[in-house]
């Protein structure tokens, strides 16, 4: 029986072909490496539709369409759901970039922006001293990091953004910043009663109750990754508080696949 692609690989191999060979993806069975080329994936099609050159207002339309094909949380919605307004609130639980490059700055010296789109160069350092030993240890979130077991809906799509610039998408610190008087509360209401009652029933509906003491949705039960340094920001980690928390998105992940 022929194995069944998966979400990241359907995603490589759909965008070869719209672009007619021009966008390179390298074969191979590496999950790292695919997943940096899903990441180039955002950057040439800017380039090839003089995207980058505009304003955001002025390819809006353009971009939800994009991110409902090559976005994988808005297509996994999009698919499962059957509906594309739905599916662009769609968001990883756990984040990978902005960890993966902090402990690749600690073991090379050397740091990476996103935005000027290194994948190339990484997928050639892939087993360079200093990028293996962080690569292999990344390996095994980068195989459940597109996955259903690391996905979300957030209630409004302007939070996606928001929870970045307040957390770096930890989620325990997200959820903190969810709570009333803080900085992601206005996307649960007006007022504290429904700011409560409107997060309890998203904590609920996204199988996140896990990251609560008792499973009680309370701001003070909250289970910080790092209980030793709670919502600390990944430069602020120390390098095993860095490993604890990658390890701790990878038990999540699975657990919450299977419940």
């Amino acid at each position: 029986m022929k194995k069944k692609s998966t979400l990241i690989e359907q995603m490589l191999e759909d965008y070869k072909k719209e672009t007619n060979g021009e966008f390179e993806v390298v074969k191979t069975d590496d999950p790292l490496i695919r997943l940096f080329n899903d990441n180039q994936i955002g950057s040439h099609w800017l380039k090839a539709n003089g995207y980058d050159k505009k304003e955001y207002h002025e390819y809006v339309e353009e971009s939800e369409k994009f991110r409902l094909k090559y976005d994988a949380d808005a297509r996994y919605y999009n698919e499962v759901l059957g509906d594309p307004v739905v599916a662009l609130r769609g968001d990883t639980v756990f984040s990978i970039y902005t960890s993966y490059k902090e402990m690749l700055r600690r073991a090379t010296g050397k740091t990476y922006h996103k935005c000027n789109n290194p994948f190339a160069e990484l997928i050639s350092k892939r087993n360079d001293p200093g990028y293996k030993e962080v690569n292999d240890f990344f390996t095994e979130f980068v195989e459940l990091y597109l996955t259903s077991g690391n996905f979300m809906l957030l209630p409004h799509r302007e939070m996606n953004v928001a929870r970045y610039q307040c957390s770096q998408d930890r989620i325990d610190k997200s959820l903190y910043e969810c709570f009333p008087g803080g900085k992601l509360a206005k996307y649960f209401g007006m007022n504290e009663e429904t700011q409560m009652e409107n997060i309890k029933n998203w904590v609920l509906s996204q199988k996140l109750e896990f990251m609560f003491e008792n499973n009680t949705i309370e701001k003070e039960k909250i289970i910080p990754i790092n209980k030793t340094n709670p919502y600390a920001c990944f430069g602020e980690m120390t390098d095993k508080e860095l490993r604890d928390y990658i390890n701790f998105a990878v038990k999540f992940i699975k657990f919450r696949q299977e419940t």
